[in-house]
């Protein structure tokens, strides 16, 4: 009986403070967020904080970008990630081993960069004082460098799209590679004896097989960065900003009063990420019944 329960009992004390810090971190934020903060005198409960933010024009405008934001983010990465999936895939079966070892070296670096890191090298490169309008100035493309789009600190989030798109692509490409390598190669046999070209193949094969994986991988991507803080601070804007900058704004700004609403953005935040979380598993529940997988 001790040899089957030492292994739980090993893991108990990280286990419990993990779920101590999480949950009673959650539920401390949850509390002064419903108006019970004893540092500011207020030991009753109302809903004066989620009140005050469903009628403010700045908390709509932040979940407006933050969800514009964190939708083209996901839809561009997991197109990306797809297509790059796909193209190695059918370098595989042509058996090009150094052009696709190449390849997957360096569509997988950006996995190793970290996010913040990946944000300041977006800065150096498309500011408009940054490299690449330099490049552009200098053979002629634009007659000087203030001509440059403005692609970072910008109002509609280009600079955080483009971030994430080039840090995201390659993790859709590998949430969807493994599927892809389990496609039998006699499946390709098989569709040219019956006539189907390359195309055929990836549109009735390929496709329908990653479907599943590629939707998972693309609301991951849509809730890592609906909630994400690091890249949308550096390359956003003071206003309209992403919700998780706009929580750091109010609770930094100062004033103990404004912590409460701080927190109750963090706890909306998080319903909302649960709620689409449930939403993608009903849908990916519902599409492996109708195909027949499960």
């Amino acid at each position: 009986m001790l040899r089957k329960i030492k292994p739980y009992l090993l893991l108990f004390p990280a286990a419990a403070t993990i779920v101590l810090l999480f949950f009673g971190g959650l539920f401390d934020g949850f509390l002064k967020s419903l108006g019970y903060f004893p540092a500011i005198g207020e030991t009753g409960f109302s809903l004066k904080a989620y009140s005050s933010l469903f009628h403010s024009d700045a908390f709509w405008d932040s979940l407006i970008v933050t969800i514009r934001i964190a939708a083209i983010s996901s839809v561009l990465s997991a197109f990306l990630g797809a297509i790059v999936a796909v193209v190695l895939f059918m370098m595989h079966e042509k058996s090009r081993s150094g052009a696709l070892n190449l390849w997957n070296r360096l569509f997988q670096l950006p996995l190793t960069i970290p996010h913040l890191v990946g944000g300041y090298v977006i800065v150096l490169l498309f500011m408009q004082s940054g490299f690449l309008s330099k490049i552009l100035a200098k053979v002629g493309v634009i007659e000087q460098i203030p001509d440059f789009p403005v692609l970072v600190n910008d109002s509609f989030g280009w600079g955080i799209i483009l971030a994430y798109t080039w840090k995201e692509a390659p993790f859709v490409a590998l949430m969807v590679y493994p599927v892809l390598e389990r496609i039998h190669r006699k499946w390709r046999d098989v569709s040219r004896v019956y006539g189907a070209g390359n195309w055929d193949f990836i549109r009735e094969i390929v496709v329908p097989a990653i479907l599943p994986a590629w939707t998972v991988a693309a609301f991951i991507v849509f809730v890592f960065t609906f909630s994400a803080f690091e890249v949308p601070y550096l390359l956003g804007v003071t206003y309209p900003s992403m919700l998780p900058v706009y929580s750091y704004q109010l609770y930094s700004s100062g004033t103990l009063a404004d912590r409460p609403e701080a927190l109750a953005v963090n706890l909306i935040l998080a319903l909302l990420t649960v709620l689409l979380g449930l939403i993608a598993y009903y849908f990916s529940k519902r599409w492996n019944v109708l195909k027949g997988w499960e």
